[in-house]
């Protein structure tokens, strides 16, 4: 299964939905774009700012996450710069719905392996799967 950051941050910070996420995954590992290391510690910091974590239980949250990275439990797809290319014909392909160009490299990077459904709780990437006939999980 290929996870975006909207579903991957409530595996490690727990939100509202956490719980659902958990069981959708099931425990099992998941594959998803380098842009995730990136972007789980932006998430750990931002609900640190917020308010919604304290700094030590971000900095936790995240070193649970580095260490599902070296358990293998998560797989890291590498950029390049054929999928950044890729990524803008993704953003061609759903026009015009308005997708963000972080959110279309995370589809063309799913795009670029074989990892099953797509789980996102993103909205605008749920349109986007849809239109690219990408299955969907959760």
């Amino acid at each position: 299964m290929y996870l975006d950051t909207s579903v991957a941050v409530k595996l490690f910070i727990p939100e509202p939905d956490s719980t659902e996420c958990e069981l959708i995954v099931g425990g099992a590992g998941f594959i998803s774009s380098d842009l995730l290391y990136g972007e789980m510690q932006a998430a750990a910091l931002g609900k640190a700012r917020g308010g919604h974590l304290d700094v030590h239980s971000a900095e936790r949250a995240f070193e649970r996450f580095e260490a599902a990275l070296a358990e293998g439990n998560i797989h890291l797809i590498e950029l390049d710069g054929l999928l950044v290319r890729e990524a803008a014909e993704v953003m061609r392909q759903v026009y015009p719905l308005p997708l963000r160009p972080l959110d279309a490299i995370h589809l063309a990077t799913y795009l670029s392996v074989d990892a099953g459904p797509l789980f996102t709780r993103d909205r605008r990437m749920r349109e986007a799967a849809a239109k690219l006939g990408i299955p969907l999980a959760g």
